[in-house]
């Protein structure tokens, strides 16, 4: 997901602004639009979509 224009992926919560030299793909997960970061990628390609969590579920782990 992207908030104030840093990128934080839905997969592992890594954000840009941690590490600047991240690289993140968007991508579609049920119709919304979601950022994972490359070193998240294989587990998607390879494993399955269920990995990556959605917007309100990322929302939710950041306040925490």
């Amino acid at each position: 997901m992207e908030i104030n224009n840093i990128q934080v992926c839905n997969v592992c919560l890594r954000s840009s602004e941690e590490n600047s030299g991240a690289v993140f793909i968007k991508a579609m997960k049920n119709g919304e639009e979601i950022h994972v970061c490359t070193g998240c990628i294989p587990h998607i390609i390879h494993g399955s979509g269920d990995v990556a969590k959605s917007n309100a579920q990322v929302s939710l782990e950041l306040q925490r």
